[in-house]
């Protein structure tokens, strides 16, 4: 039944590898009474959703994949089809699309103090009740596009690359980037040679790694799937290998000037005209702002029909047939790209969540969202967060974190129901003692030193984004849930 005649046990909102990997984490504890609910119109997540020409994972492939399901990667970096055929994988395999809903836009999350049961409003009208939420949602699935005087003039076609539109074809046509983060570096060298035009809008430049990427040899993946420790020992390899560079933006910082002066020689090989190349020198300690994997980006903005716009030839409105910028220049174009990203530092669940005594969580998180171990929020029982704030990473693949979190999630779900707990709910004093460790220990980072400025942070320049230590580390905390650290309701 889907009414609110049924009680689920869990109900998981969003279908990406969180999603996927909750439900999985509750098959094994033998927990089916769960129900997942996707907005999107068909399952997947990150990778169903970011379909835009050259998306592709800027971690090795061989991380991104969960630790009990190994994947047979035919690249060192895996693109977009490939990613979504892997989750496609997990999906069919343990068996989750009879358990999930798409088109379900969760709109309002409530909490009953007298049942402690959660009451989940979707768009279409329709209610669920269940014991647990697990909000599996994603920290980078609240699209962000800037308010731009004039936008709604603009007559020709605009669209998000995290929504993109394959039925618009943008051949031969002129184009306008608006961005040049990670989506921008992946996009811009995808349609560079086949627009007539291309104009890169860019506020800040960002430092650009080359990317380490190459095919799979025929032999190379005979023998990772013939010897499954040769696997093991490689993805271990790779693990260790990325989880080093941490001690670069958090313990000895100075050590990232080593990496700074390896995307000076990439970008000076790669742009030999001097003004483009200073239009694209950043002015910040690189790891700031997250670092960019890309070998085809910078060979991109040295074509003919490519022309980079920076700060000073900023957008002043959008018009009828283009953009107008702040030095005067009348641009037509028939597509505008927004290569902008995601609300990441701001309260990025867009719908209302009402915990105990009509106590809502964006109330609780103000300006700053905060919980402990990125998972858990006081005041809000029996409601969990898989990639919560300050569980993101700059360093290592957000899987591991993901594993992570379900330990913690996973014991505390299976608990309430084996010892017949109406609820748990984090105290407040050890989230805050938590989270203030957590700021104290940022406050050391690239992340957080010189004056840098980064999506990383709110408007008041606090990091709710990235966690600021070693996942081995945040794996030890999550490894075992603690009763003690929270309030029991018998």
């Amino acid at each position: 039944m889907d009414s609110t005649e049924h009680i689920y046990e869990v109900i998981i909102i969003g279908s990406g590898f969180s999603g996927i990997g909750t439900a999985i984490t509750l098959r094994k504890q033998g927990i089916y009474n769960f129900l997942i609910l996707e907005r999107d119109e068909e399952l997947g997540g990150t990778w169903w959703r970011n379909s835009y020409p050259g998306a592709a994972v800027d971690v090795p492939s061989h991380l991104y994949s969960f630790s009990f399901e190994p994947y047979q990667w035919s690249r060192l970096y895996a693109k977009q089809k490939e990613l979504l055929a892997y989750t496609k994988h997990l999906i069919k395999k343990y068996k989750i699309a009879p358990k999930a809903k798409c088109n379900h836009e969760v709109t309002q999350l409530s909490y009953d103090d007298q049942t402690s049961i959660w009451t989940v409003e979707t768009r279409h009208g329709k209610s669920y009740r269940t014991h647990n939420i697990v909000n599996a949602s994603g920290g980078l699935s609240q699209k962000s596009i800037p308010e731009i005087p004039n936008q709604a003039a603009f007559q020709g076609k605009a669209m998000h690359t995290a929504y993109w539109d394959h039925s618009f074809d943008y051949n031969n046509k002129r184009v306008a980037v608006i961005g040049t983060g990670a989506s921008a570096v992946q996009v811009i060298p995808a349609i560079a040679s086949k627009v007539k035009q291309l104009y890169v809008f860019q506020r800040t430049p960002h430092w650009v790694l080359p990317r380490p990427d190459r095919a799979l040899r025929n032999y190379e993946q005979q023998w990772l799937e013939r010897y499954p420790i040769i696997a093991k020992v490689y993805r271990e390899w790779t693990y260790w290998k990325q989880e080093a560079r941490m001690l670069g933006f958090n313990y000895f910082p100075k050590a990232m000037k080593i990496a700074e002066h390896s995307a000076q020689k990439h970008l000076k090989k790669q742009i030999s005209n001097k003004t483009l190349r200073q239009k694209v020198t950043p002015n910040y300690t690189i790891g700031c702002k997250r670092i960019l994997l890309s070998s085809s980006y910078y060979p991109s903005l040295t074509r003919s029909n490519v022309t980079l716009l920076d700060k000073t030839s900023g957008i002043e409105s959008l018009t009828e047939n283009g953009i107008k910028t702040i030095d005067g220049q009348e641009i037509q174009v028939d597509l505008i790209v927004y290569a902008t990203g995601f609300k990441a530092s701001e309260n990025n669940i867009s719908y209302p969540i009402i915990g105990k005594g009509g106590f809502s969580l964006q109330e609780y998180w103000g300006d700053e969202a905060h919980a402990y171990l990125g998972s858990t929020v006081p005041y809000f029982p029996n409601f969990y967060l898989v990639t919560g704030p300050n569980t993101g990473l700059g360093h290592n693949s957000i899987i591991h974190v993901i594993e992570s979190q379900l330990q913690y999630i996973g014991q505390a779900i299976a608990a309430r129901k084996q010892n017949g707990w109406q609820a748990i709910e984090v105290q407040a004093e050890t989230e805050r003692e938590y989270n203030k460790l957590i700021q104290k220990q940022l406050e050391r980072t690239v992340w957080q030193n010189g004056g840098c400025e980064s999506w990383y942070q709110t408007q008041q320049g606090v990091n709710t984004v990235l966690y600021p230590s070693f996942t081995f580390e945040f794996r030890r905390l999550t490894s075992k849930f603690k009763p003690k650290e929270h309030i029991i309701h018998r």
